[in-house]
């Protein structure tokens, strides 16, 4: 039998997405789906209005970096936070995971590092994996609200062979957001070691109560990359469209490159971008709200369960719950295959997955505030309920 490569054998598996095909097994139990960031947040109407619109006599390659009217829009867009960004700045990619890739790839050999505050998106790895670089991480802590720790801890982490820090603001998944002296510091510290910052501000439009700072605001243009996408904001999780942004005209040189590679991205899909980009300040104001009352129907709900420790979201919808169990992988598992409250169960992301070390994980999960809030109350009764039955 022909052999994989080593890369292929060390590809992490998703806590996200790995107990789906689990939870398939059983069609009779009405599941709670907490472990996805997928919103049930309609898709707004201009998007789906260019959907319908999108009426060509060819559906064409367009260039590798994206349409120049796609370009343009996002460049208009992120400018409310960096001066000047014109279309070069841009390159359009399918879905943010693409340009997380395509930063990876452009600025890591095989054997390189980069700095990731633990816990971490998961598909992190994934990427790290697939160009050969090692994702090393940073450790944070619950009761520190995920802070950054000291630029002295930093140092300790720096050798010949790292290339970036990359962190998520607001941060998936600990819902934590970065302020200005925070971001600022971590800035000027890049700049000192000479590496990149690859800021993922997918969630940047959804917090509660103070803003989170752009990357773009801060300067350094040659060592900061923006990485967005219409996933979430636009509950458009289907459409696959993202971008990289950058004023490091050599960098974007190179991207253009790795999308030549993979010749263009969906032009349907820039169509609905530039509708989304457009929408009024008034539909930003529209999705906080929303988000906000669901995470307030998650915490109130988590946090009164015997034995649970969690964070409160100061942006995203995600939060990082420590349970009363010796095993939250054994337990996400159980509550699919073994347990039902009439007829209904939850399904959660085991904690383990968002650490390079899964035993950092190990009694935590993940849960996404992406239901509307009487299920989110029902899902978090469920869990209640999930956990005695466990520990009995």
């Amino acid at each position: 039998m022909p052999t994989l490569s080593a890369r292929a054998h060390t590809l992490q598996e998703s806590p996200i997405r790995k107990l789906d095909l689990t939870a398939m097994r059983f069609p009779e139990v009405r599941f709670h789906r907490l472990n996805i960031g997928q919103p049930d947040v309609p898709t707004p109407g201009p998007l789906l209005e260019a959907i319908r619109a999108f009426q060509p006599e060819v559906v064409a390659y367009g260039p590798a970096s994206g349409l120049p009217a796609c370009r343009d829009a996002a460049a208009a867009y992120h400018s409310r936070w960096g001066a000047s960004l014109q279309r070069e700045h841009v390159a359009v990619t399918t879905g943010g995971s693409e340009a997380l890739l395509f930063a990876f790839a452009a600025m890591c050999d095989p054997g390189d590092e980069i700095l990731v505050p633990e816990p971490y998106y998961t598909n992190y790895n994934g990427f790290g994996t697939v160009v050969g670089v090692t994702i090393r991480p940073i450790a944070t802590r619950l009761e520190d609200g995920f802070a950054i720790p000291s630029d002295d801890v930093l140092d300790g982490l720096v050798n010949e062979r790292t290339r970036a820090i990359l962190f998520s603001n607001p941060g998936n998944p600990t819902g934590a957001v970065y302020g200005r002296d925070e971001l600022e510091r971590i800035i000027r510290w890049a700049a000192r070691k000479d590496l990149f910052v690859i800021a993922d501000e997918v969630y940047r439009r959804i917090w509660f109560d103070t803003p989170p700072t752009s990357a773009l605001e801060l300067g350094a243009p040659d060592h900061v990359v923006i990485i967005d996408s219409l996933s979430k904001t636009y509950s458009a999780c289907g459409i696959r469209l993202g971008f990289l942004i950058s004023q490091n005209g050599e960098l974007m040189e190179k991207v253009e490159r790795l999308g030549q590679s993979r010749l263009g991205p969906q032009p349907l899909a820039q169509h609905v971008g530039i509708a989304a980009l457009g929408l009024p300040e008034d539909y930003y104001e529209h999705i906080r709200h929303i988000y906000r009352e669901r995470v307030d129907a998650m915490m109130q709900a988590v946090t009164a369960v015997d034995g649970v420790r969690a964070n409160r979201p100061a942006g995203a919808f995600y939060s990082m719950l420590d349970l009363p169990v010796d095993d939250a992988d054994a337990f996400a598992r159980f509550l699919i295959t073994d347990f039902r409250l009439d007829g209904e169960s939850v399904v959660v992301a085991p904690g383990g997955g968002f650490y390079a070390d899964p035993a950092r994980g190990r009694s935590q999960i993940r849960l996404a505030a992406v239901l509307e809030r009487d299920r989110i109350e029902r899902a978090a009764e469920i869990l209640a309920a999930g956990i005695r039955a466990y520990g009995a």
